[in-house]
């Protein structure tokens, strides 16, 4: 099924917020989700892995604890959203030459659109890569894969990113919709339908119509 990009957009940030994420990472979420899909790469289906891995964990344990070199997660592998916000507050250093190491990560493809936008705020060309993967951010994006189904990992040990040149590698093409599986809208349903306000006796009487009375 496809999806325009601004209701992916929409989606993901739903269930973002659904799955415990704070509205402003739930907006980042929804926007590389977006950023993701619109690459024709498989932003939804990363997201709803995630947030059904990270269901009910404590943002501590998956935030990077920054003061031991090498990111890394109490609870074991950090979250590509939580990380991805913490590497745009750390982009002017990387574009100065300082790389930034993490260590095990959580269905990395999600870092791309935030190395995406660490690159282009700062004008320069960045690289991520984890084994298997090689990402370069510049004027266009262009990603190198040299073992199958390294994208896509659901976990990968180490990640790396640094500041670099551009790579005679063929840019990625934009789309302007987005396929998702059935199966993966409805995990993300899911998650979203928990922001919505649980059905009430006062909120139907507030409502349109008879209300709980049955005057037919």
């Amino acid at each position: 099924m496809t999806w325009s990009l601004n209701e992916i957009e929409g989606l993901s940030r739903k269930a973002a917020r659904g799955a415990g994420l704070s509205w402003g990472l739930a907006e980042e979420a929804g926007k590389a989700t977006r950023w993701l899909c619109a690459a024709g790469l498989p932003g939804a289906e990363a997201l709803a892995g995630l947030l059904r891995q990270n269901d009910g964990a404590e943002y501590e344990t998956l935030c990077p604890l920054e003061d031991t070199g090498t990111w890394a997660a109490k609870g074991g592998a950090l979250c590509p959203l939580i990380s991805g916000a913490a590497i745009c507050d750390h982009a002017k250093d990387i574009a100065e030459g300082k790389p930034l190491e993490l260590g095990e990560t959580s269905f990395p493809l999600l870092l791309l659109p935030y190395v995406a936008a660490a690159a282009q705020e700062n004008e320069t060309t960045l690289k991520l890569e984890w084994p298997g993967v090689t990402v370069t951010f510049g004027a266009e994006t262009c990603i190198k894969q040299t073992i199958a189904g390294a994208l896509d990992l659901d976990c990968t040990k180490a990640v790396r990113i640094a500041l670099t040149s551009a790579e005679d590698i063929p840019p990625l093409a934009p789309i302007t919709r987005g396929d998702i599986d059935p199966e993966i809208a409805q995990v993300l349903s899911a998650f979203a339908h928990r922001t919505y306000a649980p059905d009430t006796a006062q909120s139907r009487l507030a409502g349109a119509g008879a209300g709980l009375s049955d005057n037919d």
